[in-house]
């Protein structure tokens, strides 16, 4: 059997540190057949893709990458990405807030989308990729990515670090908008524009996702037994709650989402 080799590169710059979590590069040398779901996740990760075309299909449709650089916004449930040949690609995986000091879009333009990059950059965008394939080494195109970000960045479109700090807290107490906002002396449509602008969804969007994210690494490593305990833990009703909610973002039960291993974020253990 035929696996990719995938690793990831952590960014050496002081400014990028804050805002990519990490590069990303898989590849294959042999021609592979790839039919894997893309679950939704509360970051966005910008795809360069070198040989085998990728798409995406959603409820039977097929919809075709808008060119070799493109990324998806924030998904309110899976798509299944397929591609076929050799492989190689490499992504960049932003922290939630990392993506908009780059692009000054607001993130929540761009949910449920595709979006090629030079949608969003002209002449950038289409020199980036031509210096990406004419550079060799991997090591080589992870350096002249970082040299790309850190030219795009602009450091004024960054959150301050007390409010990012704040967003970070929103994230790790799991308490409710409303109560989150009348401890902090923070007005709920206030968060809910910066959360708009940076992250791509509301603040009930974001915790959402996160209690899936969080939820579903706890399966992974734990398996179906955990279920009953998972749903008490993350606050659902009961475990059918769980359940549902769980089939909203995967299509699929926990216990048949297990036995599928098709996932991107368990293939390449990025949750």
């Amino acid at each position: 059997m035929t696996f990719m080799d995938i690793k990831r590169y952590y960014p050496e710059s002081a400014s990028l540190k804050k805002l990519i979590k990490y590069f990303w590069v898989s590849q294959c040398s042999q021609t592979i057949t790839v039919n894997h779901k893309i679950l939704p996740v509360s970051s966005i990760d910008l795809i360069f893709n070198f040989l085998s075309p990728i798409s995406y299909e959603k409820d039977g449709i097929k919809h075709d990458t808008p060119g070799n650089s493109f990324f998806s916004g924030l998904l309110s449930d899976h798509i299944l990405m397929k591609q076929q040949g050799p492989i190689l690609t490499i992504g960049v995986s932003f922290f939630p807030t990392g993506f908009y000091p780059f692009f000054k879009i607001p993130v929540s333009k761009f949910k449920n989308r595709t979006t090629g990059l030079d949608q969003i950059l002209n002449g950038p965008a289409g020199k980036i990729e031509q210096q990406l394939h004419e550079t060799e080494e991997i090591s080589d195109k992870i350096r002249l990515l970082e040299r790309f970000f850190c030219g795009l960045l602009d450091q004024t479109a960054t959150l301050p670090q007390e409010t990012r700090l704040l967003l970070n807290h929103f994230n790790s107490k799991g308490i409710g908008v409303r109560e989150f906002c009348r401890n902090h002396g923070v007005h709920p449509r206030t968060l809910e524009r910066m959360f708009n602008k940076y992250v791509g969804t509301t603040p009930k969007g974001f915790l959402r996702l996160n209690r899936f994210q969080t939820a579903l690494n706890r399966l992974l490593n734990h398996g179906p037994g955990a279920l009953t305990p998972l749903a008490h833990e993350f606050n659902f009703y009961d475990q059918p709650h769980f359940i549902k909610d769980f089939k909203s973002f995967t299509g699929s039960s926990p216990s048949r989402f297990l036995e599928e291993k098709n996932t991107v974020m368990q293939i390449m253990n990025l949750i």
